[in-house]
């Protein structure tokens, strides 16, 4: 699992590298679901499936390639990528897009690569190794393990800049939340950090955009938990789209917000899927 998980992080790192050659062009075409769709993302998806390719046998799910539930359903191993999360904050150009890798064991993410090129910024997992976070270096001797006890003085609840919904809102407004916005997968891995409490996602999301981010939240001591199943949440499913959930650090495991989620109480109870 150490060299996959070093091939890995080298195949992220060309492939932020490609990215960054088209940051800042502004051209796009929509896709099926309205989400826009660059050069960028198609140059990423071909380095990132030829190169896994190269270093496994494993099959593939990638956002711009996606693989029929018929050709992975008896897959112990599976890929599942997205080449550019957060096209919207790439198109905006305010840094917060990633590359994310993630290697799924039947249900479960065994390792994972969440990338930010535009910060320089790497954060990585194996199953039962820990959480590691690598900045402004690509000399992966170099990254630290993840130390997630947050020193908050407040909570912190995290949001998506471009898909935020009302009950988030009303549950921050409940809670005395103080909330911060970022874009993609690091959400989740400012989480894994330390650096916020909590992330409730309550519109859609697909396994892409959180499998790699969830080990790192999980080696962290963290929990992606899913609202109807009160379970962390399943990957290659025959529906790839992730039911709502809500991510918590290793801080707010059994705290107040997570046991009212887990018991469906108070506003909880509103979340209509």
């Amino acid at each position: 699992m150490k060299i996959l998980l070093k091939n890995i992080i080298n195949i992220a790192f060309n492939a932020g590298n490609k990215i960054m050659e088209y940051y800042g062009e502004n051209s796009f075409i929509k896709k099926y679901d309205d989400s826009p769709l660059t050069k960028a993302d198609l140059e990423s998806n071909k380095i990132i499936t030829n190169s896994l390719k190269n270093v496994s046998d494993f099959k593939i799910n990638s956002e711009e390639s996606i693989l029929d539930y018929h050709k992975r359903i008896d897959e112990k191993y599976l890929w599942i990528i997205d080449p550019l999360d957060g096209t919207k904050d790439f198109l905006s150009k305010n840094n917060e897009f990633t590359i994310n890798i993630a290697l799924i064991e039947y249900n479960t993410p065994v390792l994972g690569v969440v990338y930010a090129p535009a910060l320089k910024k790497m954060y990585f997992a194996t199953i039962n190794n820990g959480a590691y976070i690598l900045e402004n270096s690509n000399i992966i001797d170099n990254a630290k393990q993840i130390q997630s006890q947050t020193n908050n003085k407040d909570i912190i609840a995290l949001d998506s800049r471009f898909h935020s919904t009302d009950v988030v809102d009303r549950m921050i407004k409940k809670y005395n939340l103080i909330k911060k916005t970022y874009g993609s997968s690091l959400k989740i891995c400012t989480i894994a950090e330390g650096k916020a409490d909590i992330y409730p996602r309550f519109n859609g999301t697909k396994e892409w955009d959180t499998a790699a981010s969830d080990i790192i939240l999980r080696e962290s001591g963290g929990a992606i938990i899913d609202c109807k199943t009160k379970k962390q949440l399943k990957y290659n499913k025959e529906n790839i789209k992730n039911n709502y959930f809500i991510a918590f650090s290793k801080s707010q495991i059994n705290k107040q917000i997570y046991n009212d989620f887990m018991e469906d109480r108070d506003i909880f109870n509103q979340i209509k899927q």
